[in-house]
């Protein structure tokens, strides 16, 4: 039995020797290196940073539109009549031209009637202005010599002194006077003339229709002067200002005319984050100009001052570049100061460093860089 032990005990510790030698000679072998993937040799477009003043050229484009549109509405009644032109769509005319007459021989009459009981009154005064008043009768004799039926009223003759006004006003000449002076207004109406150079849009009655006031007739478009809306980035707008000087171009980039800055928005467009500019535009021989155009303009703006131009597409997450170091690249933010339509200007990175001029992806570890200028 105890032999049997002492054999079982010694194959017991021969194992637990071998596993110890075992592990002592595991420990002292030298682990193998892992193999270094080979650095990889990358070409970029570089360019060293230096700043200069640029000009603010802003290019963006909009819709032509009619400076001035207006809807043109009876004030009088009576039967619509023809004036110098074709009372029709598109039917062109100039700034003072009789477009239509609204006819009412009865409120004619009237008027002329008001006028007769008028003269009447000033004819009774005469005697007694001669007596009381014998500085101002010479006055007023020639304004009734002058007030005609078929023309407007004359000027009315100043008053000397308060006696002369009160005794007027219990005459009821001013009264009476300033009643036909109004009548005179309203039969203007009965006439409707060109406000502007321009054309008409459109008709909502014809010639013979009867009209009562504020029955709309027409729309009436300006065609001598013209207005583009054009949405300009938030970034830029401060680099414009009121009447400055705009380039307006053809659908192939062919500069055709001029305009000028009249107004600029006050309200960020929220999905674009621009801000409407207006650009007025007047009429050119050379080219006719209509309403709905889409025209590319070039705004020049304020010069900005000690700023680099890049490709927009080397800036990345909005404000970041990638600057070459040692073949290495690093981040820099940047502080853009003018949008482009393909490029932008910033600044906000020493002057001397290189700067990529190109999207870059896939970027490791082991990645080196070379510049290609």
């Amino acid at each position: 039995m105890n032999r049997k032990l002492t054999a079982f005990l010694a194959i017991v510790a021969l194992i637990i020797f071998g596993y110890a030698m075992y592990s002592w000679l595991a420990g002292m072998k030298t682990p193998p290196k892992k193999a270094l993937p080979p650095q990889l040799n990358r070409y970029v477009k570089a360019k060293t940073v230096k700043y200069e003043n640029l000009p603010g050229v802003i290019e963006t484009s909009g819709r032509l539109r009619a400076f001035d549109e207006v809807v043109i509405s009876s004030e009088v009644s009576g039967r619509l009549t023809r004036g110098q032109h074709l009372f029709k769509s598109g039917q062109a005319f100039r700034k003072g031209d009789l477009i239509a007459v609204v006819e009412n021989d009865e409120f004619i009459f009237q008027l002329k009637a008001r006028k007769s009981k008028f003269l009447k009154a000033v004819a009774g005064i005469l005697p007694d202005l001669k007596i009381d008043f014998p500085a101002s009768y010479e006055n007023w004799m020639h304004f009734f010599e002058s007030v005609k039926i078929e023309l407007p009223l004359p000027q009315l003759p100043k008053t000397n002194s308060s006696k002369e006004r009160i005794f007027m006003a219990t005459r009821n000449v001013l009264n009476d006077y300033y009643a036909i002076k109004s009548d005179e207004v309203r039969l203007s109406k009965h006439q409707i003339r060109a406000p502007f150079d321009g054309t008409i849009k459109k008709v909502n009655l014809q010639i013979g229709s009867v009209v009562n006031p504020g029955t709309k007739l027409a729309i009436f478009t300006r065609t001598d002067l013209f207005e583009i809306e054009v949405p300009v980035d938030e970034k830029n707008i401060n680099l414009l200002k009121l009447g400055a000087n705009v380039e307006v171009m053809d659908n192939e980039g062919n500069i055709n005319r001029t305009g000028n800055i009249s107004r600029i928005g006050g309200v960020i467009n929220q999905a674009t984050q621009s801000v409407s500019v207006y650009v007025v535009v007047k009429k050119s021989k050379e080219m006719p100009l209509f309403d709905g155009m889409y025209l590319p303009v070039r705004i020049n703006g304020s010069t900005v001052n000690q700023v680099m131009e890049i490709p927009r597409n080397a800036v990345f997450n909005g404000n970041q570049v990638y600057l070459l170091k040692a073949k290495q690249l690093q981040k820099a933010t940047i502080h853009i100061s003018k949008i482009n339509k393909e490029t932008l200007y910033f600044n906000g990175i020493k002057e001397g460093e290189e700067l990529v001029m190109e999207p870059v992806l896939g970027i490791t570890e082991t990645s080196r860089f070379e510049i290609i200028r």
